[in-house]
């Protein structure tokens, strides 16, 4: 008998380690890190309790890294999409020239937390050619007490024009532009204004569309108005585009007889301009403060779609003196300021003016231009309502 048969049975007399029945499989010799009862360990790997957790931590792990993908890809998307914007923007050289008030011994008043920005309703513009400031509107960002202003300047006030003559103050605007009448507003007001935008009224119909149009109070009288307008300049067929007699009036805080009518871009722009209705050129700044109120309020309501198709769309109509980093910033302060309480306020105010007629036509006389300033430093530096 050879030396494997006598060890060929199947229990292991001598403890060398050896079973012949091949479904044993205990081996002394086998490294004790390989020893594998009930794949609990098995080449050095942790139990089994472990390995789930690991594999837990790894689909949470792999959750995060798909969540970090999308927010990169958005960010990328909206990146994009901002340069496209900013690229369409037409960007000005001409700033205020703030030395012309200062050599005259005007201090200019700013602080660091207030932000005014200049908004000027262009009509008729051409190229090398400035047209019609219908609306001046010095919107101020004010984050000290988180407030949102808007200041009308009258087209009509009689004012001097630096460097030029007294003259009605949409004439600096024909003059030399945006930078002209903002200098005219500092050296007058006393207020620095370093930063204007200018808005074709292509660019304000397109804005209010793209937002889905507003919806204002309306009299009767400015229906017919917007109708009218429409009609006269070919832009409807009809002249009743909005039925004035389809409409529930009711009275409101006013006292007046009004309707809730919903406008597009075009009818929003008629109401805007608006200045036969009540007779005056006061109430067409009013209105003109309405309708930026409401589409401030629709700006803050919209969806991010909505706010995108409305940048893309206008940004080809809008002019700035702000480079692209300052515009963007601004931007952003913007709508920061969107949930801030909003107040307005008018430049001549209701009793600080009087009606004058000279070569100019008639204009707008403030009555004690240093009592108007006041005004306008109070509202603007510090208080809460108009």
């Amino acid at each position: 008998m050879s030396d494997r048969d006598i060890y060929s049975h199947s229990s292991d007399d001598y403890g060398d380690g050896y079973y012949t029945d091949e479904s044993d499989s205990y081996n002394s010799y086998t490294a004790e890190s390989e020893y594998n009862d009930d794949d609990y360990y098995q080449h050095n790997r942790q139990p089994i309790g472990n390995h789930k957790n690991r594999k837990e931590k790894g689909k949470i792990g792999l959750f995060i890294k798909i969540i970090l993908i999308i927010l990169a890809v958005l960010i990328l998307i909206i990146a994009v999409f901002m340069v496209v914007v900013l690229a369409k923007i037409n960007y000005s050289s001409e700033n205020p020239d703030h030395s012309i008030s200062e050599n005259d011994g005007i201090t200019l008043r700013s602080e660091e937390n207030i932000d005014n920005i200049l908004l000027f309703g262009e009509d008729n513009h051409t190229d090398g050619v400035h047209g019609r400031a219908d609306t001046m509107i010095l919107l101020t960002i004010d984050k000290e007490h988180h407030l949102l202003k808007q200041t009308s300047f009258m087209r009509d006030i009689y004012i001097y024009i630096p460097g030029y003559y007294y003259a009605k103050l949409n004439e600096a605007y024909a003059i030399g532009g945006a930078s002209l009448a903002a200098e005219t507003i500092e050296y007058n007001f006393g207020i620095k204004i370093d930063n204007y935008v200018i808005v074709d009224f292509n660019s304000f119909t397109d804005i209010v569309n793209s937002l889905g149009g507003i919806d204002l109070e309306l009299t009767r009288e400015e229906i017919e108005y917007i109708n009218w307008q429409s009609y006269r300049n070919k832009q409807v067929d009809t002249e009743t585009e909005i039925d004035p007699d389809c409409l529930e009036y009711d009275y409101n805080d006013s006292d007046e007889y009004v309707a809730t009518v919903h406008l597009n871009g075009r009818q929003a722009l008629w109401y805007a301009r608006d200045r036969d209705s009540a007779g005056s050129d006061f109430d067409r700044t009013q209105r003109q403060r309405i309708v930026i109120d409401n589409i401030l309020s629709k700006f803050k309501d919209s969806d991010p779609f909505r706010l995108m198709a409305a940048l893309y769309s206008s940004s080809g109509y809008i002019t700035t003196n702000m480079d692209p980093f300052t515009l963007l910033g601004r931007g952003f302060d913007l709508l920061s300021a969107l949930r801030y309480e909003r107040s307005e306020h008018r430049i001549p105010t209701g009793d600080n003016y009087y009606d004058v007629w000279n070569e100019t036509g008639q204009a707008l006389q403030i009555d004690e231009p240093e009592l108007e300033n006041e005004r306008l430093y109070d509202f603007i530096f510090n208080t809460v309502s108009d």
